[in-house]
């Protein structure tokens, strides 16, 4: 307890040293209970629900995935959108949760508040989300499908003699399956975005 006596030196006077060990207990509380908030709120903008509570998500992007085979598959996996579109690792999230904003600040100011609207940017926010996986090597999709564990025997001949060109030219999986769960964007793809192509 040498800390307490040389606490007590510091501040003769024991109000002092009330005040101080108060305060510190507050602040530990106001710290515990603004990290439970924070992590409530990263999880509830992370849902389904969050990310189709607007218009324009629900009747575009939403839509479309309904139409995918991520949607309904013979597995019955389905991702949703937070496991395409935000990272797992606590740092890459918070960074792709800021990113994220813009589409919400979009939605609010009228940028992206109409079908129409949200068409037109369409090509803007894709290429944004493509460059993400490019730079991050597909994460997304790799915390799904383990390329370790695909049985290319099980493909047609058409995807493995795809599949080894890619892994030859060590391409990642957005450069091809970019349109898998949404429709595809006019304007440069993934391949031309990374061979800077715009």
């Amino acid at each position: 307890m040498r800390w307490w006596h040389a606490l007590r030196q510091a501040y003769p006077n024991r109000s002092a040293i009330t005040v101080a060990v108060a305060a510190l207990v507050v602040s530990g509380v106001v710290g515990v209970v603004m990290v439970g908030v924070a992590g409530a709120t990263l999880h509830a903008t992370a849902t389904e629900e969050f990310c189709t509570s607007c218009h324009e998500m629900a009747t575009g992007p939403a839509a479309e995935f309904k139409d995918s085979v991520h949607d309904k598959s013979r597995t019955g996996v389905r991702p949703d959108c937070a496991d395409c579109h935000i990272p797992k690792p606590l740092v890459p999230m918070l960074v792709r949760k800021i990113e994220a904003s813009r589409e919400v600040w979009g939605h609010f100011t009228g940028y992206i508040d109409t079908k129409e609207k949200f068409e037109k940017a369409r090509y803007e926010m894709a290429a944004r989300e493509w460059q993400r996986l490019l730079a991050n090597d597909s994460q997304e999709c790799r915390n799904c499908h383990k390329v370790t564990a695909v049985d290319f025997s099980k493909q047609s001949e058409n995807a493995q003699a795809r599949h080894a060109k890619a892994k030859a030219e060590k391409m990642t999986c957005i450069e091809c399956h970019f349109s898998v769960a949404h429709s595809e964007p006019d304007g440069p793809g993934p391949k031309e975005i990374k061979a800077g192509i715009k």
